[in-house]
């Protein structure tokens, strides 16, 4: 008799050992909320990059029309230095009416 309740005893126990196993919820299978959340946080993750890409591309497209326009800026200072030593030449090398 004591064996059979140490029998049943055991019985009892692995039966509600493998209902809670049973019961337990699974860690790698994620509800659609999650699933969402994921692929929200991947979409913002992409977005950031492109952005990234996009702010590095204006700023080196700003440097590049900086420069151009630093250049055009030179070349008019030396073209007004030109015509204005061509100036003060012919003005010496006219006639002084006095």
């Amino acid at each position: 008799m004591n064996s059979s309740k140490t029998l049943v005893s055991i019985l009892a126990a692995t039966v509600l050992i493998a209902g809670l196993a049973a019961c337990q919820k699974k860690e790698d299978v994620a509800g659609p909320a999650e699933t969402a959340g994921q692929k929200i946080d991947q979409a913002a993750t992409t977005a950031g990059q492109k952005i990234d890409e996009a702010t590095t591309k204006v700023g080196q497209e700003a440097d590049k029309a900086k420069a151009e326009a630093s250049q055009s800026v030179a070349n008019m200072q030396d073209a007004t230095g030109k015509k204005l030593e061509e100036i003060g030449q012919k003005m010496q090398e006219a006639p002084k009416d006095k």
